[in-house]
């Protein structure tokens, strides 16, 4: 059996998957009795592609249905056909476990967007916003306390818009405060966050609960208010600008990062430069940046003034150097500094070396003298800042700060 987990946010993600389907042709015909499945996101936009480009593939379900994943294995065994189950399914808390022994993991919160941005395929992927009963996700985190976890990540298309869909409704800061009371965990984080959705209240709980970390993802997407009117982003770059002075105000040396994607149908150089000017406005301290796109049946698809290839690759590289720029600036402030780091490892440069986060999720290597291991807690002064990372020295006494 071999099950592909696909995504389906950027043209390059599927073809990596047809691509590597062709590569399963042979193994196919040598075997005949292997399972080949795709799931995922692109199973659920693409069903009819896979289908007609890899006829090898024998059964095909959608993000909804991973909770039968065992059922449809064994009906796609059973029927000798190939098996397609790409329809909305009831909402089913899938636990997580650790693949591996562990310090950390990711933990599911809810499921879907309702914001339907002109560019994205989740509304058609994942449905609607839908979230899941607090107590289902406490119970969850308890299981992976016992198994060792210290920090978990709150997952999320919209993690903000948490709980509005829920009887009696609640918010993602209520379900902050209530992981935080759970024993074993010492950190909690959340992703993804959409502007929109930002209220004070979920700004007080990155201040106000001990254990939730000072860091927070919130997606741009573009500096041009043109742009974000055509994206259906439903704020404007005066608006993000007000939640970030509110995010510095109340959180004190708060990490901010963000998404941006570049050479969106339209996008002017003028666009292109105000996008520039907001990461030197905000100084984010790190950022993900994306050529746009094109996604079947997506309102931005079918939109005039299609950017070349050739300016979206320019613009790309222009916005990660000034963000190299800005980034460098924030880490550079982080030195002489003493910070809490969790241990995830050795480190990836240097094996003599390990490497862990902070509570901002700044990367530090640092020799810990053979003294820690994995899932510890420790105090690291940083002595350099790196390009991508920062290096320190271990400072024996516990810390719980940034």
């Amino acid at each position: 059996l071999i099950l592909l987990n696909t995504c389906a946010i950027r043209e390059k993600a599927e073809d990596k998957v047809f691509s590597k389907l062709g590569e399963l042709r042979a193994l196919k015909r040598e075997k005949p009795s292997l399972l080949i499945g795709v799931m995922g996101c692109m199973a659920q936009l693409r069903k009819g592609a896979i289908q007609q480009r890899a006829p090898i593939v024998d059964l095909v379900f959608g993000s909804p249905a991973i909770a039968r994943v065992g059922e449809l294995v064994e009906r796609a065994r059973r029927e000798g056909r190939p098996v397609l189950d790409v329809g909305e399914a009831p909402l089913v808390k899938v636990t997580s476990r650790p693949g591996r022994p562990g310090p950390k993991a990711f933990v599911t919160v809810m499921e879907g967007c309702d914001k339907h941005c002109t560019f994205c395929v989740v509304p058609v992927t994942r449905g609607r916003e839908r979230s899941h009963a607090p107590a289902a996700i406490l119970a969850e985190i308890r299981e992976l306390a016992r198994a060792g976890v210290r920090e978990v990540t709150l997952l999320g298309q919209t993690v903000n818009a948490y709980g509005r869909d829920l009887t009696p409704p609640t918010d993602l800061a209520a379900l902050l405060e209530r992981v935080n009371e759970l024993e074993g965990i010492r950190r909690i984080r959340f992703i993804t966050s959409n502007p929109y959705n930002l209220t004070s209240r979920l700004v007080r709980a990155l201040r106000d609960v001990p254990k939730v970390c000072e860091a927070l993802h919130l997606p741009l997407q573009s500096g041009s208010n043109r742009i974000l009117a055509a994206m259906n982003r439903g704020y404007t770059r005066e608006r993000y600008l007000e939640l970030v002075a509110e995010l510095r105000e109340t959180v004190p040396g708060l990490a901010l990062t963000t998404d941006l994607i570049v050479g969106f149908p339209g996008e002017t150089e003028e666009d292109f430069a105000q996008t520039a000017d907001m990461v030197e406005r905000v100084g984010f301290d790190g950022l993900f940046a994306f050529r746009y796109s094109r996604r079947p049946g997506t309102p931005a698809a079918a939109m005039p003034s299609q950017v070349s290839e050739d300016v979206k690759a320019h613009r790309n590289t222009r916005i990660l150097e000034v963000a190299e720029r800005v980034g460098a600036a924030r880490s550079r402030a982080l030195e002489g500094r003493e910070l809490e780091v969790m241990v995830d490892g050795a480190s990836k440069r240097d094996r003599r070396q390990v490497s862990g986060r902070t509570r901002c999720n700044r990367v530090v290597n640092f020799d810990g003298g053979g003294r820690i291991g994995v899932g510890d807690f420790v105090r690291v002064r940083i002595t350099e800042a790196m390009p991508h990372s920062l290096r320190g020295t271990l400072v024996e006494e516990a810390a719980h700060v940034c």
